[in-house]
C-alpha cells in the first residue's frame, strides 16, 4: 500500500528547511495565495507525521484532515496535488524575493508598462544605485545592467526616437554580459568534461576572444578569470595561464557571489590535484594557497559549515608540504565548523595523520582506535594508516593479521568500485614487500617497475620509498 512517504508532496516538503517550512505555513495563510482551509489542514497533518517519523497511509492521512468523513482517494490526491503546486509557487516567490536586483528591475519595467514615467525614472535611479553598491561584478551583474539600460533606452526612444539616447550603453552592456556568460559556461563545462572525459569542445570562443581583446576586457575579473581558466585547462603545459588565473582569482574572488566563487576555487583546486597526479608536486603549494584564502574569506563553506571532505583534503595537502604545525592549528580552529555528526571521527583521524607524519606512532594508533569509522572511505584511510605504521615499526605479525582483515573488509564491500581496486593493489604490493629477500636487486627492480606502471594506486610514493 502506498504511503505518504512515497509521494512527491512528502519529498518536496521534506526538502524544506525549518525556516522555509514556517514561511510556507504563513504563505498558505495569505488569501492572496490560498483560500482553502483544507490545504492548511493537510500541511499541518503532514508536518505532524514528519515530526513523529511514523509511516502513514493515504487513508490515515485523509482521516487526520477530514475526521469522520468517508475516505475519498480522488479528493485526497487532488488536495495533495494542489498543496504540492502551492509549494512550488512558494519556492518561486522565495527565489524571486532573494534576488533584490531582479525585483527592483521588474518594478522598473512594470512602471514603464503602466506609463508612469516619473515614478519609473525614480525607480530606475534606485535600481542602478543598488547595483553599484553591490560588490558583485559577475556576468549576472552585467546582464542586470543590460536589462536596466534596455528599459531606459526603450522609454527614451518613445519620447525622442531621433536621439537614440542610451543605445551605446545597451550595446556595450549586453556584449560584456554575453561574453562573460559564455566564457563562464565554457570554462565550467570544459573543467567538468575533463574530469569525465566527455571530449567537450566549447563553441564560439574565437569571435568572443577577438571581441574581448579588441575591447580590452581582460581587466574585467568576470571575463579575465574565465578567459585564463579556459586556456589553463586547454594548455596545461603553459604555466602562465594558470598563474594569471590564480592571481586574478585570489585578488578578485570577492566580486563573485558565494556559489560562483566556491565553484571557481574548487575548479582551481581540482586542476591543481590533476597536475599533482601528473607528477607536478609543486602544485601542492598552489592548492594550499587556494585553501588558505578560501578559509580566510569563507568561500569554501556551505551554509556556514565546512565539508568533511574539504577538511580532510586540507590536512592532507598541508602534510604534503611539511605544514604539520599549520594543520594542527587548522584542526583546532575549524573542527567546530564541521557537521556535528562527523566532528569526532574527522578530528581523531586527521590528528592521527599528523602524529604519523611526526613519527609518533603510538599516538597515531591511539587516535585511530578512539573512533568508529562508519564512513567506508574514512575506514579505508584508517586501515591504510595502520598498515603503514605496522610496516615502519617492523611489527610484521601484526601487519599480516591487519592485511588479512583489510582484505576481508574489501570482500564485504563490493560497492567500493574504484577504491576497492586501489586498496587491493596496496595490500598485494605490501605482501610482496614482506616477501622480498634483502639482497634480491632484480626482484626489487621488477617490483619498482610494476608499482610505477600501476594506474590505480594512491600509495605509490610510499611503496616506492619502502623499496629503497
Amino acid at each position: 500500500m502506498e504511503t505518504l512517504e512515497d509521494t512527491r508532496l512528502w519529498q518536496t516538503l521534506a526538502a524544506l528547511s525549518a525556516r522555509e517550512m514556517n514561511a510556507f505555513r504563513k504563505f498558505l495563510d495569505s488569501p492572496y495565495f490560498n483560500q482553502r482551509t483544507d490545504v492548511i489542514g493537510l500541511l499541518e497533518s503532514v508536518m505532524r507525521h514528519m515530526r513523529s517519523k511514523k509511516r502513514v497511509t493515504h487513508k490515515g492521512l485523509w482521516e487526520s484532515v477530514h475526521p469522520g468523513k468517508p475516505y475519498d482517494n480522488q479528493q485526497l490526491r487532488l488536495l495533495m496535488s494542489y498543496l504540492h503546486k502551492l509549494a512550488g509557487q512558494f519556492l518561486a516567490v522565495e527565489s524571486l524575493m532573494a534576488n533584490e536586483a531582479d525585483c527592483r528591475r521588474r518594478v522598473v519595467e512594470t512602471w514603464g508598462r503602466k506609463g508612469q514615467t516619473a515614478i519609473q525614472a525614480r525607480s530606475m535611479e534606485e535600481a542602478f544605485r543598488y547595483l553599484e553598491r553591490s560588490p558583485v561584478r559577475n556576468a549576472d551583474y552585467y546582464f542586470e545592467t543590460y536589462l536596466l539600460h534596455q528599459e531606459q533606452y526603450r522609454q527614451a526612444s518613445r519620447q525622442r526616437p531621433e536621439k537614440g539616447a542610451g543605445s551605446q550603453l545597451v550595446d556595450r552592456s549586453i556584449n560584456i554580459a554575453f561574453a562573460a556568460m559564455k566564457l563562464r559556461q565554457a570554462c565550467l563545462l570544459l573543467a567538468h568534461g575533463q574530469v569525465y572525459d566527455w571530449g567537450f569542445v566549447p563553441s564560439m570562443l574565437e569571435p568572443i576572444d577577438d571581441f574581448v581583446q579588441a575591447n580590452n576586457l581582460l581587466d574585467e575579473p568576470c571575463i579575465g578569470i574565465y578567459w585564463h581558466g579556459i586556456r589553463m585547462l586547454r594548455h596545461p603545459d603553459e604555466e602562465r595561464y594558470f598563474q594569471a588565473f590564480k592571481a586574478l582569482l585570489l585578488a578578485y574572488g570577492g566580486v563573485f557571489p558565494p556559489g560562483e566563487v566556491q565553484d571557481l576555487y574548487l575548479l582551481a583546486i581540482n586542476y591543481g590535484v590533476r597536475r599533482v597526479n601528473d607528477g607536478q608536486l609543486s602544485y601542492f603549494h598552489d592548492i594550499m594557497d587556494f585553501y588558505r584564502d578560501g578559509l580566510k574569506h569563507e568561500y569554501l563553506l556551505q551554509d556556514g559549515q565546512l565539508s568533511r571532505f574539504t577538511y580532510h583534503n586540507i590536512v592532507s595537502v598541508a602534510l604534503q608540504i611539511d605544514q604539520a604545525d599549520w594543520a594542527e592549528v587548522f584542526i583546532q580552529e575549524w573542527t567546530s565548523r564541521l557537521d556535528r555528526r562527523f566532528r569526532e571521527r574527522m578530528e581523531s583521524f586527521n590528528r592521527a595523520k599528523i602524529a604519523y607524519c611526526r613519527r609518533r606512532y603510538d599516538e597515531a594508533v591511539s587516535l585511530l582506535q578512539r573512533s568508529n569509522y562508519h564512513d567506508p572511505l574514512l575506514n579505508l584511510g584508517a586501515r591504510t594508516l595502520l598498515l603503514k605504521i605496522y610496516f615502519e615499526l617492523e611489527e610484521f605479525d601484526a601487519l599480516q593479521s591487519h592485511l588479512d582483515a583489510f582484505q576481508n573488509y574489501l570482500l564485504r564491500k563490493p560497492e567500493l568500485g574504484y577504491h576497492r581496486a586501489n586498496y587491493r593493489h596496496l595490500i598485494r604490493y605490501t605482501r610482496k614487500l614482506l616477501a622480498l629477500r634483502p639482497n634480491d636487486a632484480a626482484a626489487r627492480q621488477s617490483m619498482r617497475q610494476h608499482i610505477e606502471s600501476e594506474k590505480i594506486l594512491t600509495e605509490k610514493e610510499w611503496l616506492l620509498k619502502c623499496l629503497e
